[in-house]
């Protein structure tokens, strides 16, 4: 707390008022140490702190601000109180912004956009953003969204999708490739090779993608990022799903539901291991 006391000439009778500083103490000052100095600009000049002996230099100064009377000290100690109240409340409405699990839920049709700065600044944190030179707009959608929060992975992102041909959304992967991030992909056997696939360009890059070798669809569409964010819906990873179907995409950072996806995971991921596939019926000779 910052107490400011004015005695003599200046209030008469005197008055005493406490301020709160950030800094000082418990609370949601912790940190912030260098506001301990918010009441050096409120106290009046002129008699000397607590009771002290005034300056005769001081004397001039003491004499203006008994004529303001105690209410300036007053409203200037409200006015600072107010504004780093408010300053604290902010920064900790911010933090509990960022601690916050993400919850998001996106729904296709996208509108067509362009995602060349996304990728751009992912490629290259900090560089000059140069213009794109293609028609389409960049703005908030349903598909930028979603590339956003691919490349918020930083160690590993697992992918189980049945049909991928959206070439945007290979391109951010094979970006986080680059990047270092361990991508692993598990695909349908039978759409893999359909027309505009991308798993060919994705396998070619260095990628892991391994795919089932039974009669039934491996049918799932969900990712999870650094093993802490499910992306699941009915969304396939196709260009006609993005801009024609009526889609949805659940985004949440839930332990549970993360768990339970990645135990699915690395469950197919270990029965498509190639070296379990059998090629020849038993029997066989």
């Amino acid at each position: 707390m910052c107490r400011i006391r004015c005695k003599g000439s200046v209030c008469g009778a005197g008055f005493a008022v406490r301020v709160a500083v950030p800094g000082e103490g418990s609370g949601f000052g912790e940190g912030f140490g260098a506001w301990g100095r918010v009441g050096a600009g409120i106290s009046e000049p002129g008699p000397a702190p607590c009771g002290g002996r005034s300056s005769p230099q001081a004397a001039p100064a003491s004499a203006a601000a008994a004529r303001a009377g105690p209410g300036r000290a007053m409203r200037a100690a409200g006015a600072a109180l107010a504004a780093a109240a408010v300053s604290v409340v902010l920064l900790a409405v911010a933090a509990w912004r960022r601690a916050r699990p993400v919850r998001e839920v996106l729904f296709f049709p996208s509108r067509p956009c362009c995602i060349e700065a996304l990728l751009a600044e992912a490629a290259e944190p900090g560089a000059p953003v140069r213009p794109c030179p293609c028609p389409l707009p960049s703005g908030d959608t349903a598909l930028s969204r979603l590339v956003r929060r691919l490349l918020s992975a930083r160690r590993s992102l697992d992918l189980c999708v049945f049909a991928f041909s959206c070439p945007q959304l290979a391109r951010t992967v094979q970006l986080l490739h680059h990047r270092g991030v361990r991508v692993r992909l598990v695909t349908d056997a039978q759409y893999m090779g359909m027309h505009g696939s991308q798993i060919g360009r994705l396998r070619h890059a260095g990628i892991q993608v391994r795919h089932d070798q039974h009669s039934g669809y491996m049918h799932h569409k969900f990712a999870i990022v650094d093993r802490r964010m499910l992306i699941t819906g009915s969304l396939n990873w196709t260009a006609q799903a993005i801009q024609s179907n009526r889609e949805n995409v659940l985004v949440v950072e839930d332990a549970e539901y993360v768990k339970a996806f990645q135990d699915e995971f690395e469950r197919i991921w270990e029965e498509y291991n190639p070296a379990n596939y059998k090629f020849f019926p038993k029997g066989s000779k």
